[in-house]
């Protein structure tokens, strides 16, 4: 099975002042509904279950947060990756478009209903243009925003070099409704929460099994099992062996996460505004700070060979090229995360008899999983068709897979060319 065995982000279990464990499941137990996964998505779709009268319980297969919730670069970004508004409204339906208009809104609202102590910052996220072809589209995007409900401007060349603290971009666009948190305490102050209001969670009890028996499902852990009518599946890129064909439906990407020492005045320079950023380019460059100063960034890599080495040097010479005093900072913090990502780069919802799934996030998780937390819980439960903001799909396994998915990371060359194309890089 791949669940994380790693102990979680260092930077962030470190930052975290939220602190959470529960008991790992070692008898049989009954459910109106289980959940497994013990990430965002899991935790707000076993909160929405509870808020719709079900015993829950939701089994972790190693700690909360250890998985891509705990790993992530911390940006709550209320958009999805490829696809724009009117593409969102068109493919996946208006419904949807207006679920990812509000996530942001959904993610702050659990901050503030728990009181959860996770850094919570939220001055917007800003989307640099690398190319003026870029800018042009950037400003359509945000007009489109602004269409679709989100508070978004865009920026000329100069009041985007004045957000960032330095020049090298040609415009982009500024969405207020972001920002950014630790993504490991958020999740375990979610936790936190979701417990107190009444779910049974259990840590270090991987689902092994799960066998439909009659009208109901029974899911094994190595110690116990749980005899349940609704099962939500939320695994991203960990559910391993319990579903191959979701497993096979989706691309398993390992994205790297470095961050500096604090930086000290230095930091009051750079994102000024204490925005959170990612660029145009599909080789994505990215950054945010954290409480104490330190710029948190990251990247990928086409071999993973030797990545606690390269990827922190690639940050810093990236970042570098913007604020050249990055050059001589050390990068002390390194960690990785997998990530589900679909082939069309949109979300999916799979259901049937009494069982549900969601998974691709494609880099937007922080805020969808928690807006998807009711629309999975929904599917689980047997709502029609019509009343789910996401269409459900059946799963379809990717042709070759195993091919896939051992050379996915081979096509960020390619990626680095378009971009080289657009406009000499950085």
């Amino acid at each position: 099975m791949n669940w994380p065995q790693d102990p979680p982000a260092q930077l962030w279990s470190q930052l975290s002042r939220e602190r959470f464990s529960a008991p790992a499941l070692h008898e049989d137990s009954e459910a109106d509904a289980v959940v497994i996964g013990g990430g965002i998505a899991g935790l707000a779709t076993a909160l929405a279950l509870l808020e719709r009268g079900c015993r829950t319980i939701l089994l972790e297969a190693a700690m909360v947060g250890a998985g891509a919730s705990g790993r992530a670069n911390g940006q709550v970004i209320g958009t999805l990756t490829r696809h724009g508004p009117e593409a969102i409204a068109q493919t996946l339906g208006q419904p949807f478009l207006d679920l990812v208009a509000g996530s942001a809104d959904v993610l702050f609202g659990l901050v503030d209903r728990f009181g959860i102590d996770c850094d919570a910052v939220r001055k917007g996220w800003l989307q640099p243009a690398h190319s003026p072809g870029r800018a042009a589209r950037a400003k359509a995007l945000a007009a489109a925003w602004v269409h679709a409900g989100a508070p978004a401007e865009p920026l000329d060349q100069d009041q985007i070099t004045a957000a960032i603290g330095a020049p090298g971009y040609f415009g982009g666009w500024l969405h207020r409704g972001g920002g950014h948190i630790n993504p490991y305490a958020f999740t375990l102050g979610l936790a936190r929460g979701v417990a107190a209001e009444g779910v049974r969670i259990h840590e270090r009890s991987p689902a092994l099994r799960l066998d439909r028996q009659g009208d109901h499902w029974r899911i094994t852990t190595p110690d116990g099992q749980v005899r349940t009518h609704y099962v939500a599946v939320a695994t991203g890129a960990y559910g391993g062996r319990l579903w191959p064909e979701l497993a096979r439906s989706i691309v398993p990407v390992t994205s790297y996460q470095a961050a500096t020492e604090p930086l000290g005045p230095l930091a009051d320079r750079i994102l000024p505004g204490d925005h959170a950023f990612s660029d145009t380019r599909q080789d994505l460059r990215y950054m945010r700070k954290d409480r104490e100063g330190r710029l948190v960034s990251g990247g990928a890599l086409a071999t993973q060979v030797g990545a606690a080495t390269r990827l922190p040097a690639l940050v810093r010479r990236r970042l570098a090229l913007l604020f050249p005093e990055i050059v001589s900072r050390p990068m002390p913090h390194f960690w990785s995360g997998r990530i589900a990502m679909t082939v069309d780069r949109l979300p999916h919802l799979h259901r049937g008899d009494g069982l549900a799934a969601f998974v691709g996030c494609n880099g937007r998780g922080l805020a969808l999983c928690c807006a998807m937390g009711g629309v999975l819980a929904d599917a689980a439960l047997g709502a029609p068709e019509h009343q789910l903001v996401l269409p459900p799909r059946p799963v379809s396994p990717l042709p070759f897979y195993g091919l896939v998915a051992s050379t996915a990371r081979m096509i960020l060359p390619y990626y680095r060319w378009k971009d080289w194309a657009e406009v000499p890089p950085l």
